[in-house]
């Protein structure tokens, strides 16, 4: 058991090394040589977020590649390939993951409203994002980063864990583990429910792309939802065109899932990740 444990959440290991890497080199010439201005670092946090997911994609996709062959070989996964979503599978996907960025934001803005940790991952966002391009926030944070997380989180961590456990223990552990690699209280929570969630789906999908147009879906209606709202706030005609548009993400997530679940069911529970 010790060494399941350990073959599940190692993968975690990799990404935080390369991160610690990427971290001290930006420290080096981005601070040390700008005379220990650390918005110069603030300033490219994104990036370096972004360097960190593509240089750990090349270890994970090598484990992943691993992993899949043992499967095969040890009966774990019946089907030869993986499923292939459907385009409107995929935008549906997509759409459901912002659903749920935008009401788990609120359950942990509830929770945490006014707490000193609230007011710190604040601060530290605006410090982040300050300054920067709504097309640079999409690319590094929307795109590169939910890639890979995923690949990290569900297609290493979750999947290894199912392959000793039930479904919804894996998918829960492996969410939790997810939000506590995020470090702070206020992500924790988010990390948490989100990555749960993700990893059902994933499996119920059927398919590695599954989690990852959640993922990107959540991070990029995050990096949106602020915008639109500033602009949606500004008189009562806007509030109730987003009071709907937050009622049909709802009502798209619970269709969503509804929608999986009965194709998961639908194969039995086959396994085909």
């Amino acid at each position: 058991m010790p060494m399941q444990i350990w073959r599940a959440i190692y993968p975690m290991g990799i990404h935080f090394g390369i991160s610690q890497i990427v971290a001290y080199a930006g420290l080096y010439f981005l601070v040390l040589r700008n005379g220990g201005n650390k918005d110069a670092y603030y300033g490219q946090v994104m990036m370096l977020t972004g360097l960190t997911g593509l240089l750990a994609l090349i270890p994970t996709l090598f484990f992943y590649k691993k992993d899949l062959a043992a499967r095969k070989y040890g009966g774990i996964l019946k089907e030869k390939r993986t499923r292939k979503l459907g385009f409107w599978e995929g935008i549906l996907l997509f759409f459901m993951g912002g659903a749920l960025a935008q009401y788990i934001n609120m359950i942990v803005n509830i929770l945490l409203m006014g707490s000193d940790a609230s007011m710190k991952y604040q601060n530290t966002v605006e410090r982040m994002t300050g300054g920067k391009t709504l097309l640079s926030m999409i690319l590094w944070i929307g795109i590169v980063a939910p890639l890979a997380e995923e690949a990290i989180f569900r297609w290493l961590v979750f999947l290894r864990f199912r392959d000793n456990l039930r479904l919804i223990t894996a998918a829960i552990l492996s969410g939790v583990m997810f939000g506590i690699y995020h470090g702070n209280l206020v992500q924790g929570i988010y990390a948490s429910i989100l990555g749960t969630v993700f990893a059902l789906l994933l499996e119920w999908s059927g398919s590695l792309w599954g989690s990852v147009l959640l993922h990107m879906g959540a991070n990029i209606w995050s990096l949106i939802s602020g915008i639109a709202a500033a602009y949606i706030m500004e008189n009562e005609e806007r509030i109730m065109v987003w009071g709907m548009l937050a009622l049909g993400l709802l009502i798209l997530t619970v269709f969503g899932m509804r929608y999986f679940y009965k194709k998961y069911t639908g194969r039995n529970r086959i396994r085909e990740i």
